[in-house]
């Protein structure tokens, strides 16, 4: 709402003001408040103090990911959810329970990040990968690595496969998947879908503190080439048991490391792995 919508509101409101009065009361109160709060602002506040009472209609702007930037306050965004990870509890201060996904849209991914009572949605099976989701009312933050990530609270609002949507706009994560012809030092981190064609035996290895941990290596190609992949820990005891050569598998948020003169990609807890007997993620 522009500042000449205000005024003509007030006027509407009260004939026997003249514009050149609400003019002149505006320029005052700029001056006693230093001229850093908006004209649109102190004009409210010049017609609350006549009693107009201005309305601001609510513009709910859809943003795509690619636009969002860290310390919004009231968020809607629209996406396909590609990741879903397993919700955490956590003790403290207040206790709770968290749940992270990850959604995409034409233009890129975001990691969004679901709070007690938003987590049910998880735990009851009713939000899942592969389902449009919107937002609303969220806020951005920085993640560890500095990116964007949203954050769904307590006054966020989910709704699931919502209406009037091009579902075209909302990919599925393989869209983003770098080939591996394509893999560089520049990837700090990728998302890969590929066929394993050499599966290694998994080993185990005592850490420092005396805990047991566990490593396993696979070589992952696609129509562009191959490259070796370490898989670490739980998901190397997930995978020691299922995974068999020629199986298809998908990796979201793996780790790109120089080891000597090759690349290696490593998948480690915060990786989200699926395997399919099918290409076709």
């Amino acid at each position: 709402m522009t500042a000449e919508v205000i005024i003509q509101q007030i006027l509407s409101k009260h004939p026997e003001v003249s514009r050149e009065q609400i003019l002149e009361t505006l320029e005052i109160t700029k001056k006693k408040t230093g001229g850093f709060i908006a004209d649109e602002t102190l004009l409210r506040l010049i017609a609350a103090k006549y009693g107009v009472e201005i309305l601001q209609k609510r513009v709910c702007r859809r943003l795509s990911i690619s636009h969002l930037v860290a310390g919004l306050n009231d968020v809607t965004v629209t996406g396909r959810v590609v990741v879903v990870y397993p919700p955490r509890t956590f003790d403290g201060a207040r206790s709770g329970k968290v749940a992270n996904l990850m959604i995409a849209d034409k233009d890129a991914t975001l990691s969004v990040v679901l709070w007690n009572d938003k987590v049910d949605l998880i735990e009851s099976g009713e939000l899942k990968a592969g389902q449009v989701i919107r937002f609303f009312h969220g806020y951005t933050r920085k993640d560890r690595e500095g990116k964007v990530e949203l954050h769904l609270g307590s006054k966020s609002q989910i709704e699931i496969e919502p209406q009037n949507i091009n579902a075209d706009e909302y990919p599925y994560i393989d869209m983003f998947a770098t080939k591996i012809s394509n893999i560089s030092q520049d990837n700090s981190k990728v998302h890969l879908v590929g066929k394993v064609i050499e599966i290694f035996p998994a080993s185990t290895f005592t850490r420092s503190d005396m805990s047991r941990g566990m490593v396993m290596r696979l070589t992952l190609a696609d129509e562009t080439g191959k490259i070796p992949v370490v898989i670490w820990n739980e998901k190397a005891e997930e995978l020691e048991k299922n995974l068999k050569v020629n199986a298809n598998l998908q990796l979201v948020n793996a780790k790109v490391k120089e080891n000597g003169n090759e690349l290696e990609v490593h998948v480690d807890s915060y990786t989200y792995v699926e395997v399919s007997e099918r290409h076709d993620f």
